[in-house]
């Protein structure tokens, strides 16, 4: 799955009438035209949408979080929905959760994930690289995967994925906390409108 396929699949999950240019998704990606701010309070909705108890709505978007610390790049949609349909939490709450993962927050994510698991691999003596070369290029990249994974790969991978379990157990409460206070005032807001159009149908009535 390339990078612009990953993100085509965002564009058929949000039901993007009119597909977007390769440039148009490159940029898009890097700062939405409608803005940070408009983005979350987007996101913010889709999830208060999702028909689903709190908690596996606030899970999904912790499995997403989590998951986006995995170095296998390009299939954080896959690893979530897998993990959220073996755990039961909702598939499209962890598929929003991996927004967490873009273009600004993957070299600090990368960065955490490859530290960790080189001072692991260090600790047990084990030889690990504790960063990406400088001169980084995908051959390069594919060359140490095949030649020498337990330098690079292999720490990144085990430091990736420990982080992702802290992840999803830091985040899953702060989740669920949000949903609950969020459902619940939506649902306050529901009655009330509810509420009111009954009364202007009672006073037409009578």
């Amino acid at each position: 799955m390339s990078f612009f396929d990953f993100i085509g699949i965002k564009e058929a999950m949000f039901k993007r009438r009119k597909p977007r240019s390769i440039a148009e998704k490159t940029r898009e990606t890097l700062w939405p035209t409608m803005g940070w701010k408009r983005m979350s309070i987007y996101l913010k909705n889709r999830v208060l949408r999702l028909s689903d108890t709190p908690r596996n709505i606030a899970l999904g978007l912790a499995i997403g979080a989590g998951i986006s610390f995995s170095p296998i790049m390009f299939t954080h949609f896959i690893q979530g929905g897998i993990i959220a349909f073996i755990m039961r939490a909702n598939i499209p709450a962890a598929l929003i959760g991996t927004v967490i993962g873009n273009p600004w927050t993957f070299p600090f994510i990368w960065w955490a994930s490859i530290t960790l698991g080189a001072a692991l691999f260090s600790s047990f003596g084990f030889p690990a690289e504790a960063n990406i070369p400088n001169d980084v290029t995908l051959s390069l990249l594919w060359n140490m995967l095949w030649n020498d994974p337990m330098r690079l790969f292999m720490p990144w991978m085990l430091g990736g994925y420990l982080i992702c379990v802290i992840v999803i157990a830091i985040t899953y409460p702060f989740y669920l906390s949000l949903i609950k206070g969020a459902q619940s005032a939506r649902q306050k807001v529901l009655q009330r409108k509810a509420h009111k159009n009954a009364k202007q149908v009672t006073g037409q009535d009578t």
